[in-house]
């Protein structure tokens, strides 16, 4: 009795740690092959520089492609801090590919969860002069985001020394740059946490204005950024973080800042304003019932990984049809987990009308008028087909010519669930609401005076023009 005790404990306990790596599972996941991905951007040539960002390092690929074959073998992991040069670059997702000059492939941020592995940079060599803001500061070995001052030893200085900068290293995305001290022997961030650390000299008689490195900032009288180069504008952000994100008071990774107000995985949210600040962008989202808050792009930290990311909603009217067996969930925002599921479903061959479509990583969402989504993997058969040929007609009059008379039905599907107890009698006057070709057959959907409304094959429907010069179940 007691080894069944202890087998069926096992069994229990592997059962829940399965439930619960189920349930941690992004309901977006990335897209894992650049070259084959038909949405992959055309392939971009140049030069540009990256920093090595993730703490473990960095292996390199033979190709753009996230799998275990595709890892150079007895390659040397380039480490955290190492800026690389890279000549080609390849966006697939939210994963934008990066080719090195002797054909290897790194990534920028992880396919599979979201980390932040490369960060694109400025990188200057030369020698500039660097004043001290404050009274000590922390030395790295090398530049390494996530690393400020109250994670770092830090090495007292005299306020107002004078260094030499040999080495310039700046983040794209974000504030402040790495600077390497010839005194220090080490790289120090000259902004980081609000503060100014370094400041640029200016030589005598220098008219010029201040390198973009040497970054002022503005603070306001409770602490938050005053950036008056803020970006203000309209744009689309798609949370990725499954845990969702909750909004701020103000630009800030403080967690008394955070309000009562939280954005579920998948939701597309409209950004008002951006904000550069340490390692990410700050963004202003407009929430529900006319809320703002503050969200950012990135977590902050050694294990930087995305949270929001900016995608294109394209806008139309199309219409497609259901075409899988077991029909097609409807999901209540753009993502693949079950929590997501709105509670209702299409049938097979129901008509449906799409308004907006938007791709993610590896999944394609499409949106429905009543706000709900279809969501489906890149690499599966779509549960829809589409778009089809869906025209309105002018309510034109017509009459049933089917002897016995027309059942109605609630699409355009000859399928059992579509059938209803509306029957229309040889001879009966309709007006034709819209008409389909689907399939190499066309309907129509037809209505009575007092609401009576539903599909038919429009070969059983007699109007006073012919639709097609099609014979018989064509017409």
């Amino acid at each position: 009795h007691l080894r069944i005790c202890l087998l069926h404990a096992a069994m229990l306990k592997k059962a829940l740690s399965g439930l619960e790596a189920l349930s941690s599972r992004p309901g977006l996941p990335g897209l894992k092959e650049a070259s084959s991905s038909p949405t992959a951007d055309v392939e971009e040539t140049g030069r540009w520089h990256y920093l090595v960002t993730d703490a473990s390092g960095i292996r390199p690929r033979q190709d753009p492609v996230y799998s275990k074959g595709s890892k150079e073998k007895g390659a040397t992991r380039y480490p955290c801090g190492a800026v690389l040069e890279i000549h080609r670059r390849r966006r697939s997702g939210w994963t934008r590919w990066l080719g090195l000059e002797e054909g290897k492939w790194l990534f920028d941020i992880s396919p599979k969860d979201r980390k932040v592995r490369m960060v694109e940079v400025e990188m200057q060599s030369g020698s500039w002069h660097y004043q001290a803001c404050v009274s000590e500061v922390a030395v790295l070995p090398f530049p390494q985001l996530g690393q400020t001052a109250s994670r770092r030893p830090s090495v007292p200085i005299q306020d107002g020394a004078v260094f030499t900068a040999v080495q310039r290293v700046r983040p794209v995305v974000g504030r402040g740059a790495f600077v390497r001290l010839h005194e220090l022997d080490g790289w120090v961030l000259d902004f980081a946490d609000g503060t100014q650390i370094l400041q640029r000299c200016q030589a005598d008689g220098d008219e010029e204005p201040l390198s973009p490195f040497a970054i002022t900032a503005v603070m306001d009288e409770h602490g938050n950024l005053d950036d008056e180069e803020a970006e203000v504008g309209e744009w689309r952000y798609i949370v990725l973080d499954p845990k969702g994100v909750t909004l701020r008071d103000r630009a800030t990774y403080d967690k008394s800042a955070k309000l009562n107000v939280r954005v579920e995985e998948g939701e597309i949210v409209n950004v008002l304003e951006r904000r550069d600040g340490d390692d990410t962008v700050f963004l202003r989202v407009e929430g529900s019932g006319g809320v703002t808050g503050w969200a950012f792009t990135t977590q902050p930290g050694l294990d930087s990984f995305l949270r929001l990311l900016e995608v294109e909603v394209r806008q139309f009217s199309w219409h497609y049809q259901v075409t899988a067996s077991k029909g097609c969930a409807l999901r209540k925002r753009c993502s693949l987990a079950d929590s997501a599921k709105a509670g209702k479903s299409l049938e097979k061959g129901q008509l449906v009308n799409i308004r907006r479509r938007v791709e993610v990583g590896s999944t394609i969402c499409l949106g429905l008028a009543d706000g709900t989504w279809i969501c489906y993997p890149k690499d599966q058969n779509p549960p829809v087909d589409g778009p089809l040929e869906v025209h309105k007609m002018n309510n034109e009059e017509a009459e049933i010519t089917a002897e016995g008379g027309v059942t109605l039905r609630k699409g355009p599907t000859e399928l059992s669930w579509a059938l209803t107890n509306k029957v229309l009698l040889d001879g009966s006057k309709v007006l034709a609401i819209r008409r389909a070709y689907l399939h190499g057959e066309m309907w129509m959907e037809v209505m009575q005076l007092g609401g009576l409304s539903g599909w038919m094959l429009a070969c059983d429907l007699q109007l006073e023009f012919d639709l097609s010069s099609k014979p018989g179940r064509n017409r």
